[in-house]
Formats: C-alpha cells, sequence, structure tokens
C-alpha cells in the first residue's frame, strides 16, 4: 500500500505539472491534455493505479468536469458574444456532426465489418467534439470570439451524441426504427436542459442578492451547479446545457438587471474562482482519463482510430470553409471522457459489438488529443517568419 504522505506529494505535484504543461503548450503546441493523459496511462502501466477499481467512477468525474467546465465558460461570455456566436455555433455543429458522424460511421463499417445501424452508432457517438477538452484548448489557440463559437458548438454536439448514439442503441435493442423517437429525444433533451437552467439561474440570482456579503457564497454556487446538473439529467434534460445556461446568466446578471430594473451582483470573485476550480477539475479529469482508457494492442484498431482522427479533421475543414471561418476550426476535433461514458451506456445496454466499441473510443480519445499537437507543430514549420499571412494560431501564441 502507498504511504499517505507519498499521495499527498502525488497529487500536489500533478497540480504543478498542469500549470507546467499549460505553459510549455505555448511553446511546444503539445496540449496539456496529453502531457496528463500519458502520466494517467504510465501510472496504469506501472501498475501504481488499479483502473478496475476507478472505472465505475468514469461517469461521476465526466459529469463534476463538464458541469464545473461549462459553468466556467458559460461564466466567461458575454451576452453580446452570444448573440454574435450562437447562430455561427449552431451552423457549425451541424454541418460538423453530420459530416464527421457519416464519415466515422463509413469507416467503422470498413474496419470492423459491423452492420450499417452500428457503424451509425458509432458515427453518432464519435461524431463532436468534447466540451471538456475543447473549451480549454480553444481559448488558447482561438481569438475570442471564435473560442466563444467553439465552446458553444462543442457544447451543442456533446448533446448530439448522446442523444443520437443512445437513440440509434435503443433501436438496435428493440429492433425498431423512429425517426420520431430521435426528434422528440432530441428536442426534449434540449428543453429542459435550458429550461432549468434559466429558471434555477434567476431563483439563485434573487437568493444571492437577499444574503449578498454572507460568506461561502461561491461554495453555495458550487453545490448548486452540481444540484442542477444531477436533477436536469434525472429528468431526462442536458446537464451540461443547463451548466453552461446557468453560468451565462449568472454571469451577465448586470445586463439582466439593468433590464428589469433591479440591483445587480458583482461576480468577478465568482468567475476568478470559478477559473480556478476549472482548472483543478481539468487537470485531475486527464489524469483520470489516461487511468481508465483502454489501449488495444490490434494494429487495425489503431489504423482506424487514426483514420477517424484525419477524416474529423478533414469534415471540419470542409465545414469551417463552407462558413467561412478560420482553418484553426478544423484543429478542434479532441474527444473526452463523455464518449467513455457514452459507450459504458452502451455496453449496459449488452448492444452487440459494445466491448470492441469501448477499445475503438479510447485509443480515438488518445489520438484525437494528439492530432492537433501534430498538426500544429507541422503548420508552425510552414509558416516562415515574415510571412505576412502568418495563421491566427501564431498570432494568438505570440500574444
Amino acid at each position: 500500500m502507498v504511504a499517505l504522505p507519498l499521495v499527498l506529494m502525488f497529487l500536489g505535484g500533478i497540480i504543478f505539472v498542469g500549470f507546467f504543461s499549460s505553459e510549455l503548450f505555448q511553446k511546444t503546441r503539445i496540449p496539456d491534455s496529453i502531457i496528463l493523459i500519458g502520466i494517467g496511462i504510465a501510472l496504469k502501466h506501472w501498475e501504481v493505479v488499479d483502473p478496475t477499481a476507478l472505472e465505475p467512477l468514469t461517469a461521476i468525474v465526466s459529469s463534476v468536469a463538464i458541469s464545473m467546465l461549462l459553468f466556467e465558460a458559460g461564466m466567461s461570455i458575454n451576452f453580446n458574444e452570444l448573440a454574435s456566436s450562437l447562430g455561427t455555433a449552431f451552423n457549425m455543429a451541424n454541418i460538423s456532426f453530420a459530416f464527421n458522424s457519416f464519415a466515422i460511421a463509413g469507416l467503422t463499417f470498413l474496419f470492423t465489418g459491423w452492420d450499417p445501424l452500428t457503424s451509425l452508432m458509432t458515427g453518432f457517438l464519435l461524431g463532436g467534439t468534447s466540451a471538456a477538452v475543447v473549451i480549454p484548448m480553444a481559448k488558447k489557440v482561438l481569438p475570442e470570439e471564435l473560442a466563444v463559437t467553439a465552446e458553444l458548438e462543442s457544447t451543442i454536439t456533446n448533446v448530439y451524441n448522446f442523444v443520437f448514439a443512445l437513440s440509434v442503441a435503443k433501436i438496435i435493442k428493440s429492433a425498431m426504427i423512429s425517426a420520431n423517437f430521435a426528434i422528440n429525444e432530441l428536442l426534449s433533451y434540449f428543453s429542459i436542459g435550458v429550461f432549468l437552467g434559466i429558471v434555477i439561474a434567476l431563483l439563485w440570482i434573487a437568493f444571492l442578492k437577499k444574503f449578498w456579503g454572507r460568506p461561502f457564497s461561491y461554495m453555495r454556487t458550487l453545490a448548486v451547479i452540481l444540484l442542477l446538473y444531477g436533477f436536469v439529467e434525472y429528468a431526462g434534460g442536458s446537464g451540461a446545457l443547463a451548466s453552461l445556461i446557468f453560468g451565462l446568466i449568472l454571469g451577465n446578471n448586470q445586463e439582466l438587471s439593468e433590464l428589469i430594473k433591479t440591483p445587480a451582483i458583482g461576480t468577478g470573485r465568482f468567475l476568478k474562482f470559478s477559473q480556478e476550480i476549472a482548472f483543478l477539475i481539468r487537470t485531475y479529469f486527464f489524469l483520470f482519463l489516461g487511468i481508465v482508457l483502454r489501449i488495444p494492442s490490434d494494429r487495425t484498431i489503431w489504423v482506424l482510430a487514426i483514420a477517424i482522427a484525419v477524416i474529423a479533421f478533414m469534415m471540419r475543414a470542409f465545414a469551417a470553409r463552407i462558413l467561412k471561418l478560420p482553418i484553426e476550426m478544423a484543429l478542434l476535433i479532441p474527444r473526452g471522457l463523455g464518449e467513455a461514458v457514452i459507450a459504458s451506456l452502451i455496453m449496459d445496454m449488452a448492444v452487440p459489438g459494445a466491448d470492441l466499441l469501448i477499445v475503438i473510443v479510447g485509443l480515438v480519445i488518445i489520438v484525437t488529443n494528439l492530432f492537433p499537437a501534430v498538426v500544429m507543430n507541422f503548420w508552425n514549420k510552414l509558416n516562415i517568419p515574415g510571412n505576412e499571412k502568418e495563421s491566427h494560431l501564431k498570432s494568438e501564441a505570440a500574444k
């Protein structure tokens, strides 16, 4: 058994690793996520941690990470940015998700020999990007307005992943195909998350105004975020979307107060503290991810995972070109723990091929997190010093 002092030293050291890997990203373009995932994989390989003991916590860790990261993202977005970015984010989400889902389904069909419906389920599962990974990455490689677009897009596609993949899984199990079923699921998933996110945010702002100045305001808010996420998911809605909406309204309560002529509360302290908490959760999230992911020895699965990363990049580049967005948007292809959670739910449903699906998803998560670093380093080598048309990527790194 590992001594407690060593455990505490390790946990503290990981926070420093998270900080330095974030700084290293600016120079090497190696995402901090890859460094932390790599540490997790090493811990599993050296048998320091037993992944089977942690696998039951996957859904909990994923939910906490998504709720907190999306709350922090919502707090950082103002209404003007939202108004200017929402339409583009929806268009990018719809086009990119559709292209990616069907392209990945085709690749899965060719490599695995699964039937078309199971392949389509895999395409839907991996067709979107992971908000928990993309949000911190977008803030580092994109201008502010584009980062907001990417954050909203990844949140929307997270909803698409969950609804469409599980809908097809239910169709496979019941041997019934119903378009109305999927549409109703999607609409209810969106509407419940948005409605409860707005209602709870407004009620909580009223509570904070009444008890303003009391200690532990942020910790009470943290409790509300977790309660909100859990309740919305239990009610059949999107807890991720509710967390984003909650943060958005809380962060813009001053603008709302001006409209309805009521006192506002300052949220600068909330935003700073939420950023600190988000950093802590994100650091341990990626470490956990590396520990629980299953890495296959089958070369065919590796080739499939790499092919999915390449096709995801190409499909996003195509979608960005259609919408006349900078090509940097194509780099935001990482998948995360949310996809692993959906794959676990599909396995619990005893869908044929689910055991292999979890392995594929785990490897795709690793490859799609590593792929942007490879492309960015290659990209920077092509940007000859003095070139007047250097990418946004390089200009952002210089800031």
